[in-house]
């Protein structure tokens, strides 16, 4: 059994800045995808008057950008604007918040662990890029085609 305040400090000392990676792909041109990858890291926020653990997310990708190219076909043409070099920078983003239970007879660690793989995975993500336009040569907003491939949380207790 942990008594809150040992909860709260555990916490803010283990998991500050954990690392993770995300592999993703872009389109570059019809059919071709390229490949990058973005680094991040989270931090847990513990609040003890709504026994509530927050997530934050910080994350930041390679450099993006591809050429203006076209694509004609029989049936279609399709036309991939250009993207100028530019990354993906995400701060302060609270991805996901956790009422803990009191009192703390459970092991704390796989509950604050197991938070952050549900709430830091492929899917969820996937759903943060969507909202996430880049921006072309003209300034104008650009869909890059963002799939995320993998995210891979580095734990190291």
């Amino acid at each position: 059994m942990v008594d809150e305040f040992e909860f709260f400090r555990k916490v803010r000392a283990y998991y500050c800045n954990v690392p993770f990676l995300v592999r993703f792909t872009y389109r570059l041109s019809h059919r071709i995808d390229k490949a990058a990858t973005a680094r991040g890291s989270f931090s847990c926020r513990v609040n003890p008057h709504t026994q509530i653990v927050e997530y934050v997310l910080e994350l930041q990708s390679d450099p993006i950008s591809r050429p203006y190219s076209e694509h004609n076909s029989f049936l279609f043409s399709s036309a991939y604007e250009e993207i100028p070099p530019q990354t993906i920078e995400i701060n302060h983003f609270p991805i996901q918040a956790l009422r803990y239970p009191l009192p703390i007879e459970y092991d704390w660690q796989s509950f604050i662990m197991s938070g952050a793989e549900d709430a830091i995975n492929v899917q969820t993500i996937q759903q943060l890029f969507k909202k996430w336009r880049l921006k072309g040569a003209g300034g104008e907003l650009v869909d890059g085609k963002l799939k995320i491939e993998q995210v891979l949380l580095q734990w190291h207790l």
